[in-house]
């Protein structure tokens, strides 16, 4: 059973509040497991492999502001890596978590890393998910400037009817090898990317996209990070391979799952694989 809970966060901007999805019991002083979305993303995105992770304890899948039911925020200086931060300890906060397992996917793993480096005492253990320590290959300020200006002109309804025709155009079509989870993924994708868009803060879009692009690299750091660490990468996710590289190369005792045939939504498009993995990594992490 997933409880959905709604979140004043505390040191965050006046007036933000998320949503936040809840599943599995607390096991005595068992730390939670956090999944935090990419850009563009929703909590909703764990939704189907939230039950098979609360088997492990509690799980939280909350919205980033910006996305999801999280309040409207009023102005682009609020869409930034640092800010996200804040929100991250703030949630944490309010639910009462001193240390936690963090699963980052995506933009959603670039903040991960600068919370973790910024609050190591609270992270026990480490999954990066299509994700990297510096910008994606591939993106531009421009195209997130662009989206942004049309999102707050003509709305994220309209974003999406233009992103969707944009990607079926340019959609390749399933090898004639694709598994039963990437062909129900391949269904599923259009009717889950408009519940992503059109649920995001018009004024966040073109901000948080180019934090992503122009991010200052916290490649260097990536010794810091001492906790026990997985990272996923779809070796179809071209954007991120190297980036992925990179994590495995600067942390130490990374241990990396590469995933052939795969692209960016490992969680989606390789449902039981991702499982293992996430029981792999927690079972390593919690008996170290």
């Amino acid at each position: 059973m997933i409880e959905e809970v709604e979140l004043e966060l505390v040191g965050g901007s006046p007036g933000l509040s998320i949503r936040c999805d809840l599943a599995g019991e607390a096991s005595g002083t068992e730390r939670p497991l956090v999944l935090i979305h990419g850009l563009t993303g929703h909590r909703k995105d764990f939704e189907l492999v939230l039950p098979e992770l609360a088997r492990h304890g509690r799980v939280l899948a909350p919205d980033l502001r910006g996305h999801g039911d999280a309040t409207p925020q009023a102005g682009s200086e609020s869409f930034d890596f640092a800010t996200l931060v804040d929100d991250l300890a703030a949630l944490l906060d309010a639910l009462g978590v001193e240390q936690c397992d963090l699963l980052g996917h995506s933009f959603g793993g670039m903040l991960s890393l600068r919370f973790t480096l910024a609050h190591p005492e609270r992270v026990a253990s480490f999954v990066l998910m299509s994700t990297s320590c510096e910008a994606p290959d591939g993106y531009t300020r421009e195209e997130f400037e662009k989206g942004g200006g049309f999102a707050r002109k003509r709305g994220l309804d309209a974003l999406q009817v233009r992103l969707e025709e944009l990607g079926r155009r340019d959609e390749a079509p399933l090898s004639d090898d694709a598994t039963e989870e990437q062909r129900d993924w391949r269904a599923r994708y259009w009717d889950h990317h408009r519940l992503r868009i059109c649920a995001m803060d018009p004024l966040g879009y073109g901000p948080l996209g180019v934090a992503m692009v122009e991010q200052e690299p916290v490649t260097k750091r990536l010794a810091e990070i001492r906790c026990p660490t997985s990272v996923i990468i779809g070796l179809d996710d071209i954007e991120f391979v190297r980036g992925a590289g990179l994590l495995v190369e600067g942390i130490p005792g990374a241990v990396e799952y590469a995933l052939d045939g795969i692209g960016h939504q490992p969680h989606q498009e390789a449902k039981t694989r991702f499982l293992e993995i996430i029981s792999e990594h927690l079972e390593r992490a919690r008996s170290a």
